[in-house]
């Protein structure tokens, strides 16, 4: 069968995705991944993430400290994921397979496939409310029909196409997001006034700690995605350091704005466009371009995950799959998008963290670097399912969507701070290798008996 394994004219073949990319093909230089995380991560999402500490009350210097812990730890997770691929060349979801086994393993990709869809919504409903802002559409139907058939072109040029564009896109939107901190400069004394009323310390930060930290560990399941063409040398620090330098540098921006803004709105589009007055157009470009840069991964992977499962149709037809769904979705969701959407994703969230401490556990720890024939792997896999939702079940009552459930510890003990993500993430971490151990331990005493 034939593979994806160069860009453009390959996106019309099937994709063997048991096929690992082979090592002598695995030569691009690990510094395309700074600019690819880089320019994904200057977007709308990261630069919202800096109204909420402005929104809740906190201090300008616990603000940027929490917002810097929350994206160091969440770029952390993404480096080292971005590192199985380049040593193993194969898809993220298709690395899961070992630890959770093939089944359950199609299970998880089927998340995957719905995280993606639910981002690739976002950042397109996001993107063409800029857009339609700028320039003056009045139908944001036309807005959404035309982003979205740039982001499809873009993710069905393939990921050497996409890594060109990013590279691009980390010049351009490099530039917008340092004219809004210059133009911050001038409003220093503003900024250096800024006198918080506290929504209550602990709170305040604690929420702004957890949402800088998902938005960004988000990326997780994408990285393998990306890495698998690269050199293993410096893969990781590549990653690490273009995702977490456009988050802090994204998030900085969105503080700023939001105390510039005076009283913020909640839309961080409308507070942008309203700070910069007559030059408001710059501030929605780099919004609508952010969303495209970020969506043109989203849109890929959707793709890879869907082909992931199994299914044998070109990829092609994945991506008109994804995007047809998510300009559906957009249309519909695009009025309300604020009351509820964004919940609904974090709520979406909760799968990855725990999935993540299993993957470092079994790709670090339990089977140390290790070669893997992907077609022997068992159908489940005990000791991956079994930590992976004891390591769910115990962080509910830690978790605080604030849309359908509050847990008990969270509501009672943390005043609505939502610490499930931490929780969920080092359980899965600590007991995958404990119960394999265990495990097979109980397998060598039956077999010697």
């Amino acid at each position: 069968m034939q593979t994806e394994h160069s860009d453009g004219k390959n996106s019309k073949l099937l994709f063997n995705e048991f096929e690992a990319v082979p090592k002598e093909m695995r030569k691009n230089k690990s510094s395309e991944l700074f600019t690819l995380w880089f320019a994904s991560n200057l977007t709308i999402g990261d630069f919202a993430i800096g109204f909420i500490p402005v929104l809740l009350g906190l201090s300008l210097k616990m603000a940027l400290f929490s917002m810097l812990l929350g994206s160091v730890m969440g770029s952390l997770l993404v480096a080292f994921m971005s590192k199985t691929g380049t040593l193993t060349g194969l898809p993220q979801m298709i690395l899961g397979r070992r630890a959770f086994g093939k089944n359950f393993g199609i299970f998880m990709t089927g998340l995957q496939w719905m995280n993606t869809l639910g981002w690739l919504t976002v950042n397109l409903i996001l993107a063409s409310f800029a857009f339609s802002l700028a320039f003056h559409i009045p139908y944001y139907e036309i807005s959404i029909l035309v982003i979205g058939i740039v982001i499809f072109f873009i993710s069905n040029s393939g990921r050497k196409a996409i890594s060109i564009f990013e590279k691009s896109m980390s010049v351009v939107l490099g530039i917008l997001f340092a004219i809004i901190i210059l133009d911050a400069g001038f409003h220093i004394g503003q900024i250096y006034s800024y006198k918080p009323i506290y929504f209550g310390f602990g709170v305040a930060f604690g929420i702004t700690l957890a949402t800088s930290f998902s938005y960004l560990m988000s990326w997780g399941p994408y990285a393998a995605d990306y890495s698998r063409y690269n050199k293993t040398k410096n893969a990781f620090i590549y990653t690490f350091s273009g995702g977490l330098i456009a988050t802090v540098w994204a998030e900085i921006a969105g503080v700023f704005i939001a105390i510039m803004s005076l009283n913020p709105s909640g839309n961080p589009a409308s507070d942008l466009s309203h700070v910069f007055g007559s030059y408001g157009i710059l501030g929605l470009i780099t919004i609508f371009l952010g969303g495209i840069a970020a969506d043109a991964l989203n849109l890929y992977s959707n793709s890879i995950s869907l082909k992931s499962t199994g299914l044998k149709i070109q990829r092609i037809y994945a991506v008109v799959f994804g995007i047809a769904i998510a300009v559906v979705l957009s249309i519909v969701l695009y009025t309300r998008f604020y009351s509820f959407y964004e919940d609904f994703l974090y709520l979406l969230d909760y799968w990855i963290t725990p999935w993540l401490g299993i993957m470092l556990a079994d790709f670090f720890i339990v089977n140390r670097f290790s070669d893997f024939n992907i077609r022997s792997v068992a159908g489940f896999n005990i000791p991956g399912i079994m930590a992976y939702f004891i390591a769910l079940l115990a962080s509910i009552p830690f978790m605080d969507p604030g849309i359908i459930y509050e847990g008990i510890i969270s509501k009672l003990y943390l005043g609505g701070v939502d610490i499930s993500y931490y929780i969920s993430f080092l359980l899965a971490l600590i007991l995958y290798p404990v119960i394999t151990k265990v495990i097979n331990r109980g397998t060598i005493q039956r077999h010697v008996k």
